[in-house]
């Protein structure tokens, strides 16, 4: 129900804050955070990536401008692009971005791929700011009768367990991190934290550097299913 919406709104409200111009949704399902995000003044790029490309099909129109749209126009140009792709693939179209989103994504990777994931968001990417979310594990003993959440969960960790894994990936690839999350417990269970935890990564140091961009060889593994421009 309301838990998805809650962890789309943090994120707005981390792009309120942040104002990032560039802005990729890694995972990015039926598109719903794009949609939220699109209205936001001051992105110029919006891209969403999915290892599902029917679902980025079924969903690019709604997407595209509406009407109302041109009638107020935008200060700035927006465009938005869904790539179909896997998020463990290096793609040199998502270099030197502001903010990476990858919500409830982690849990559904295998332990192969979830190892090269850093490498290639935290390392390859390198992004300003990145916002993990994933299933806090020991809220689910308030859930009736669940072990995992979801089917194709891979697995899901305790704070202790994420935060482990996330503190290694920030030192490892120069990032700070901080932990909150979305999803209150109810009173008397206040010890098992947030139903969604999440992790808040910025790169120490600030942007990327321009000049270690354009060295960067171009790659284009994804194939772009959908773009539209305001």
């Amino acid at each position: 129900g309301s838990l998805y919406r809650q962890r789309y709104q943090f994120v707005k409200n981390l792009v309120d804050q942040h104002e990032p111009k560039k802005v990729a949704d890694l995972g990015c399902g039926d598109t719903s955070l794009l949609r939220l995000l699109k209205v936001n003044p001051c992105i110029e790029l919006l891209v969403g990536v999915d290892i599902n490309e029917d679902k980025l099909r079924w969903r690019g129109d709604s997407l595209a401008p509406f009407l109302g749209d041109f009638l107020k126009p935008r200060d700035l140009n927006l465009t938005i692009t869904l790539y179909h792709g896997s998020v463990v693939e290096r793609d040199s179209r998502l270099l030197g971005f502001d903010l990476i989103t990858c919500i409830e994504l982690i849990e559904h990777l295998d332990s192969g791929d979830l190892a090269r994931f850093p490498e290639v968001v935290f390392g390859y990417l390198s992004p300003s700011m990145i916002v993990i979310s994933t299933p806090n594990s020991e809220f689910n003993p308030l859930f009736p009768s669940v072990t995992l959440r979801d089917s194709d969960h891979k697995f899901e960790w305790t704070r202790m367990e994420f935060q482990t894994w996330a503190l290694y990936v920030a030192n490892r690839y120069d990032y700070s991190v901080e932990f909150t999350g979305v999803g209150e417990p109810p009173a008397g269970a206040e010890n098992v934290g947030y139903c969604t935890q999440i992790g808040i990564f910025r790169k120490n140091g600030g942007k990327a550097t321009e000049s270690c961009l354009s060295e960067q060889h171009d790659q284009h593994v994804y194939k772009a299913v959908f773009t539209t421009s305001y």
